[in-house]
């Protein structure tokens, strides 16, 4: 069982490699799970040597890209691409280490703001620019090419995907708002992507995928009117089930497509979802059992406590499936889990659940406390 370290190439920059990975080692952590395609965002480092706030830049990577490789989308680089690798540094510092190419894919505001006609559209042709779509033959070939690039061009063991599909509407968009209760099945709705790649898909499977639109404006009018819940539950509806079993057709071929692009040797891994409790993943796209059958499921295990972690992860199980291989993401900090004993409960429960593997989220948002719980946990 390998048990690794969520990580941002900028706190390695900022620290060293030389001094993050010995502490690292330390503690137990022999794995290095460090972000090379990544979002924007406002965090907090509590033990940051310089910016304790940071802000990303959105929606960039942190590799050399090879260019020729992509098509209509093309990658964006972070400005310290070229002045600094992360991947290198790893490599250098920390060869014992087994590193995972944590990248986020089609969860990119840049690129959907560059390519309008590839985001998702809901039922009212709104775009929602921070999810591009998973229908779209471009976007799919361009997260084959950058899961291709990475596998091809650098020191990995595997390439973790998060967002290989859809999003929640519900993602901490920059200054998400509104005044209204906005209710869970409404933002399921609200969320679901009628774009003309959905749609077409939709008619060559023989689903009214319009007339599945059309109700859902019918409803939700009524809703932004006077609250009314939407009658149709899209977990449920005999109509809303064929269409998320083809949207989880279309990640599964996605992930499927990408696997084929990459050497055998590089291992992949798919994040199922980003939301609590995980059975939600199906608004995602993310059929667990199919995704088991391809790659490793990295799951996190963001639940309020042991109880609940242990609870989510017996769930993830049964829906997996026996032969599934997953491993599962902890977070040993407020608000997850806020003890030493609470770290190593969780971690020997999810050892006992049979994961193959443990990893921590994320080193620069912890408090070094929370490394000596880890150590506590693996000792």
């Amino acid at each position: 069982m390998t048990h690794g370290m969520y990580v941002y190439p900028w706190d390695l920059e900022e620290e060293g490699a030389s001094a993050v990975l010995p502490r690292l080692r330390d503690i137990g952590i022999d794995a290095i799970s460090l972000a090379v395609s990544y979002h924007a965002g406002k965090f907090v480092r509590p033990h940051a040597p310089q910016r304790r706030v940071y802000f990303p830049e959105d929606g960039t990577i942190y590799f050399p890209p090879d260019m020729s490789r992509y098509g209509l989308i093309k990658p964006l680089p972070n400005s310290r691409v070229g002045v600094y690798d992360p991947l290198r540094e790893l490599a250098r510092h920390g060869s014992d280490f087994r590193v995972t190419a944590w990248t986020v894919g089609l969860h990119n505001t840049p690129l959907g703001v560059a390519h309008p006609s590839l985001v998702v559209r809901n039922c009212f042709g709104d775009p929602l620019w921070n999810s591009l779509c998973p229908s779209a033959p471009d976007v799919r070939a361009y997260l084959v090419a950058l899961c291709a690039d990475l596998a091809a061009n650098q020191p990995l063991a595997e390439i973790a995907i998060e967002t290989p599909g859809w999003q929640a509407f519900r993602h901490g968009h920059h200054h998400e708002f509104e005044l209204i209760d906005l209710t869970p099945r409404a933002q399921i709705l609200l969320g679901m992507c009628f774009c003309d790649s959905c749609l077409a898909a939709a008619s060559a499977a023989g689903i009214e995928g319009d007339a599945l639109r059309r109700r859902t404006v019918v409803e939700l009018e009524q809703f932004f009117t006077d609250g009314t819940e939407p009658a149709t539950d899209p977990g449920t509806d005999a109509d809303w089930r064929a269409f998320h079993a083809l949207r989880a057709a279309t990640v599964t071929s996605l992930v499927t497509e990408v696997r084929a692009a990459m050497p055998q040797a590089v291992g992949l891994a798919v994040v199922p979802s980003t939301q609590s409790p995980n059975s939600l993943c199906w608004i995602e796209g993310s059929d667990l059992a199919a995704l088991a059958k391809l790659c490793r499921l990295e799951v996190p295990a963001y639940q309020l406590g042991v109880a609940a972690i242990l609870a989510d992860a017996a769930e993830v199980r049964a829906a997996a499936g026996a032969e599934a291989t997953i491993g599962y993401i902890l977070r040993p900090t407020y608000p997850h889990l806020l003890s030493a004993a609470d770290v190593r409960s969780a971690v020997k429960g999810l050892e006992a659940a049979g994961a193959n593997g443990l990893a921590f989220y994320n080193y620069g948002h912890m408090r070094l406390s929370s490394l000596d719980w880890i150590a506590a946990a693996l000792a």
